[in-house]
């Protein structure tokens, strides 16, 4: 057996493991896709190469920084109140088509800024939740329509840590960057998006009938506002417009937010702040960074060289729905971890060939992964935001399989058709 191969066995094997091990707990994600990078440097005979298992998480740094500020800002916005009184204003809304639309992108709002689930669920989807609990509806519909609008989010630009993931399998040692998404994620996202407004629109109005009078702070909704049009212009204008990132965008107004409500937090208490949003992205960032460790010593070892050569003779668009196909088999049983591998190595056969619709289209896969994942996923973070006890998995995916079907077919059409959609890359 080639030595390429038996290196890929141990890589892909601590990975299973800590997946079954740890129950996919995604607190320790990380930790074992940074174990399998040292283990896949230890058995190719090169010992420990901290050369490699350092260098590859730079490729996702520009990433991380702004899901990290993204995350500083939505949590700071979301403390002071703003959100719940945009909720408010949401509930009073008659038409109930525009109703659910609107109620569905309110929860989205934190996943979209940040790129993960994870804040959307315990910011808006926990008001969100509360609300229609209060207003009768099941825990499963509830619970659907939450993990609806974080899936959502998570897709929609700015930020995608999926799209983030993929774009980075475009390139050998160097990666694609994270640039030209915006118009492509709203095409992947939008169907769903539309859908599941029209399917939860009963449910959203009968149960949401008004919202408690919730004081708006006019100062932090202009810097919402601003930050959304900064975004806007950046991914529609960036080939025009350089503003510095989103990062520098999300970065200048948490210190502004920070400044405005001076009167609420004390020095220590804005740090507190801070560091409890940092503390909600700490998971997916650090998930990301080993997996730049891992995809770094796969090529170091000769993992991606052998690949290349298998695939070079096989349909690209076939090698790719392949992996994705495996990345859903797989993560339902052992979540996101090797999925993530996996989304990388799907775009690796195009290079930097890659356009941003295909990488988009790869990334609705690994998207889906974490609501299908039956233990550690979005499922189960929404039943523990919402204090919802003895819910099975699949009375929840009974009620959000249409978003999630919707995003991946999007994603296939995407993959299938990408070249001929290359002008929503801007």
């Amino acid at each position: 057996m080639r030595n390429e191969i038996i290196v890929a066995l141990v890589m892909l094997g601590v990975s299973a493991i800590g997946s079954i091990v740890t129950r996919n707990d995604r607190k320790w994600a990380a930790a074992f896709l940074l174990a399998a990078a040292v283990a896949g440097s230890f058995a190719s005979g090169m010992g420990i190469r901290f050369r490699e298992i350092v260098e590859g998480p730079f490729g996702f740094i520009d990433s991380a920084l702004s899901v990290c500020s993204a995350s500083i800002l939505m949590y700071l916005l979301f403390r002071t109140g703003l959100l719940e009184a945009l909720f408010s204003r949401i509930c009073r809304i008659g038409n109930r088509t525009l109703k659910s639309f609107s109620v569905l992108l309110f929860i989205a709002l934190p996943a979209m800024f940040t790129g993960f689930a994870g804040l959307s669920i315990v910011t808006t989807g926990a008001i969100a939740g509360k609300a229609l609990r209060k207003g009768g509806a099941s825990d499963a519909r509830t619970a659907g329509i939450v993990a609806s609008g974080s899936l959502i989010g998570m897709v929609l630009p700015p930020n995608c840590i999926p799209a983030m993931i993929a774009s980075n399998g475009a390139g050998s040692v160097l990666p694609t960057p994270y640039v030209g998404f915006f118009l492509p994620l709203i095409v992947l996202a939008l169907p769903a998006l539309i859908a599941s407004a029209f399917l939860f629109s009963k449910t959203i109005f009968l149960a949401i009938s008004d919202g408690c009078e919730a004081p708006l702070s006019k100062p932090n909704l202009i810097v919402l506002a601003a930050v959304m049009a900064a975004t806007l212009v950046e991914g529609l204008f960036s080939s025009y417009v350089y503003i510095g990132g989103n990062a520098l965008a999300f970065t200048a107004a948490s210190i502004i937010v920070l400044i405005i409500n001076r009167k609420i937090w004390s020095p220590r208490q804005a740090l507190d702040e801070v560091t409890d949003a940092l503390l909600q992205c700490i998971g997916p960032v650090a998930l990301m960074l080993a997996l730049g460790s891992f995809i770094e010593v796969s090529s170091m070892t000769g993992v991606r060289g052998l690949y290349s050569l298998w695939i070079l003779p096989m349909s690209t668009q076939s090698v790719m729905l392949a992996l994705m196909a495996a990345s859903l088999a797989i993560g339902f049983f052992l979540g996101e971890p090797i999925p993530a591998v996996l989304a990388a190595y799907a775009v690796f056969p195009i290079g930097w060939l890659a356009n941003d619709v295909i990488v988009a289209g790869v990334a609705s896969a690994l998207a889906v992964v974490s609501l299908l994942s039956w233990k550690g996923g979005i499922t189960e973070s929404v039943c523990k935001a919402l204090s919802i006890q003895g819910l099975a998995h699949v009375q929840v995916l009974k009620q959000s399989w249409l978003t999630a079907a919707l995003i991946l077919a999007m994603g296939i059409v995407m993959v299938v058709f990408g070249n001929s959609l290359e002008f929503l890359v801007l």
